[in-house]
């Protein structure tokens, strides 16, 4: 057993939305503290609106929230957890394996025949030695669709 995710993909998550919050906290506390926020509410609260619906649409846009913040490779099955989610996901069960890039951050989009708790797809950054180098991303994610090619084979063989 073996982590090929990013080992602190929920850090980073978080860290995404604390930067929102501190920002849109640091554009509303000049108007808080200085009381013109109660006096002219709308003038002061419009751009905090506009704000948080630009992060929000910002990490949307990123998909971050629909990374799994844990893949933990068992051999013939995956361990992949998001949040309190958990779900074991054989490696039968992947149609294919491709990389994606958003915002220069290569990520690996499992793409699976049945679906699961996640859904028909699971994406996950790979592991933080791979981040710059884009080919070992692909190759990493050739070699986990390779196993999964090889495990139907296994699976009816042993049938």
């Amino acid at each position: 057993m073996r982590i090929i995710s990013f080992r602190d993909t929920v850090l980073f998550k978080r860290g995404f939305w604390m930067a929102a919050a501190a920002l849109i906290a640091a554009v509303g506390a000049p108007s808080m503290l200085d009381g013109s926020l109660i006096a002219q509410p709308l003038v002061h609260l419009t751009p905090l609106v506009l704000l948080a619906g630009f992060w929000v649409y910002f990490i949307g846009r990123m998909r971050i929230v629909a990374l799994a913040d844990e893949v933990i490779d068992c051999g013939s099955h995956l361990q992949v957890r998001r949040g309190a989610v958990q779900d074991l996901v054989p490696l039968s069960t992947i149609a294919s394996a491709e990389v994606l890039t958003v915002h220069r951050l290569h990520r690996i989009s499992l793409r699976l025949r049945a679906p699961t708790r996640f859904g028909e797809r699971i994406e996950f950054w790979p592991p933080a030695s791979l981040w710059g180098n884009l080919r070992a991303v692909q190759r990493f994610a050739q070699d986990l669709a390779r196993r999964a090619q090889v495990s139907p084979a296994l699976h009816n063989a042993a049938a």
